[in-house]
């Protein structure tokens, strides 16, 4: 098989289920970026090959998660699909899962007092970029969810769940690197500390 078809050359491309959109689709740009997230998730796992701070098992589930999203997204009628097998149900019990995980974590981190910097060790880094790709993934699929509601029920509470859970991750993954949080303080207390 090969990896070029030319089919989208002319800035178009065909929805699970046949139907030809153009790349500017607001189904396109949804998939789009839950599949960017998955690369930035991706890259995050590469950065930390040693499997010092992350469960890379948990993650690769988050990554096979993100392609069932993808998937449901870029169905024309992912009922339909479902019924059919050719993609995968979406099981509402993995936003409880995550939530889960940030839990165990959050027991071993400092508690926040204030808004934390994106940055620190480059695994801990990486997962803050993943982060602010969730949540544009997230608004994407909100506005999606104006004419699929379904989308609502699994979907979005799984994503805003997912960035929380990259947020946690990032603090982790410092905290691990011997890094602590980078924390922004407002003009009003930057004078009272200094």
């Amino acid at each position: 098989m090969k990896i070029y078809t030319r089919g989208g050359d002319a800035g178009e491309t065909v929805l699970l289920g046949g139907v030809r959109v153009p790349k500017n689709d607001p189904r396109v740009a949804a998939y789009g970026a839950v599949d960017e997230l998955n690369s930035a998730i991706g890259l995050a796992l590469a950065l930390n090959r040693s499997h010092a701070c992350l469960d890379h098992e948990r993650l690769r589930r988050v990554q096979e998660d993100l392609f069932a999203v993808g998937a449901h997204l870029a169905a024309v009628d992912p009922g339909r699909a479902v019924a059919k097998g050719t993609i995968p149900a979406l099981d509402e019990r993995r936003t409880g899962a995550l939530e889960s995980w940030i839990d165990e974590m959050d027991e071993e981190l400092p508690a926040l007092d204030a808004f934390v910097l994106p940055g620190g060790a480059a695994t801990g880094a990486q997962l803050h970029v993943a982060r602010t790709v969730c949540r544009r993934a997230e608004r994407a699929i909100v506005e999606l969810a104006a004419t699929r509601p379904a989308l609502g029920e699994i979907v979005l509470p799984y994503m805003n769940r997912l960035s929380d859970l990259l947020f946690t991750l990032a603090r982790f993954a410092n905290a691990h690197a011997g890094i602590g949080d980078d924390t922004w303080l407002p003009q009003r207390r930057r004078t009272e500390e200094a």
